[in-house]
């Protein structure tokens, strides 16, 4: 057999450095494949013998059992039987000081989540503000507007959405504060709860309600006469001052921006400035009436830490001789009446 490359012959089968007879016959001098080859694909497993397809029985639908099945997942877990000593105790019910405390530190991290979103709400408005007096004079990038709206469509989606719940969460904490005022005067609250909740949504009322409420219960918390009228503290009164300032900046800014022109957007913008600063200092205000109100309704034992002595004063010379140990008991007496929270010798640094 001769090459089609090379031109050469190639050697006999039976010449020494020839290939088998059956392999695959390439030229000894050039390596091309020789023609005549066959060349046969396989895939990798065609010589492995299978096993034979089985049959698909047609769906017979759900199965089904004589009795209930025992290995599904248990969604509760039956109570132990009880030992040699008894059943196991329940969980003590949470007192209603419990309650308010807890309900209380919940409602004071919403609202300060709130004052840092409406704090970002001013200032996104601020800033749009701003772009809208600079766009009179010249044209803006497009770069500060759409960072601009999207600032402001952030906060304020976010804004509302904790406002609202601060607020729900608000009418939870006055319940349980009514019901807890109550207890303490030995007296009925002079409105319902509904009444109250109500009041506190609707416009109009939520100007006076919600102070009001919270006026009767720092008079019922603070055990004065039930005869008598109530008068605000100035935490209530502050709170209530924000609260009305705010409830009427926001209604002001809805009908403002109802209006077409561009006068009126505007001053809509300008609105939306100062309702957001007035629901920052209405927020900020929440968190120190219900600390002010929770300290009178359910106080809870600190511990006071411990006493230091910051300064010794030198005792004025008497002329009645005292006994021996009558100064020391009476420093020591003085160290413990005015140590801790007051302006003694004593302070807390614990």
């Amino acid at each position: 057999m001769t090459c089609p490359r090379c031109g050469r012959p190639q050697p006999p089968s039976d010449a020494p450095g020839a290939p088998r007879p059956g392999a695959t016959r390439y030229c000894v001098h050039c390596g091309r494949v020789l023609t005549g080859v066959r060349w046969v694909a396989l895939p990798p497993d065609a010589l492995r013998p299978r096993d034979p397809r089985r049959r698909r029985r047609p769906y017979a639908g759900p199965p089904r059992y004589a009795t209930t099945p025992r290995w599904s997942l248990r969604t509760w877990m039956p109570a132990p039987p009880p030992g040699a000593e008894g059943a196991l105790p329940g969980p003590a019910p949470r007192s209603p000081d419990e309650a308010l405390r807890r309900t209380a530190g919940l409602l004071g991290r919403l609202a300060r989540v709130t004052t840092v979103l409406a704090v970002l709400a001013a200032v996104a408005e601020a800033w749009r503000y701003g772009l809208l007096v600079a766009s009179r004079s010249a044209a803006l990038s497009p770069a500060p507007l759409a960072f601009s709206d999207a600032f402001v469509t952030l906060v304020g989606l976010l804004a509302p959405v904790a406002a609202l719940a601060t607020g729900a969460l608000f009418l939870r904490w006055l319940a349980l504060s009514r019901e807890i005022a109550a207890t303490i005067s030995g007296t009925l609250p002079a409105r319902r709860t509904w009444a109250v909740v109500l009041g506190s949504v609707l416009p109009g009322p939520n100007l006076t309600m919600p102070g009001a409420a919270l006026t009767e219960v720092e008079h019922a918390a603070s055990g004065l006469p039930a005869d008598t009228r109530p008068r605000p503290s100035r935490p209530v009164m502050r709170w209530w001052l924000a609260w009305d300032a705010s409830v009427v900046l926001g209604v002001a800014a809805v009908l403002r921006g109802l209006g077409q022109s561009t006068q009126a957007m505007a001053d809509a913008v300008l609105l939306h400035v100062l309702v957001d600063v007035a629901a920052a200092v209405a927020a900020w205000a929440t968190v120190r009436v219900v600390i002010h109100l929770t300290e009178l309704l359910a106080p809870e034992l600190r511990p006071a830490g411990r006493e230091s002595v910051v300064a010794v004063g030198r005792e004025p010379a008497s002329d009645v001789d005292e006994e021996p140990g009558a100064g020391s008991g009476a420093a020591e007496d003085g160290v413990a009446a005015c140590g801790g929270r007051s302006r003694g010798v004593g302070a807390d640094v614990g």
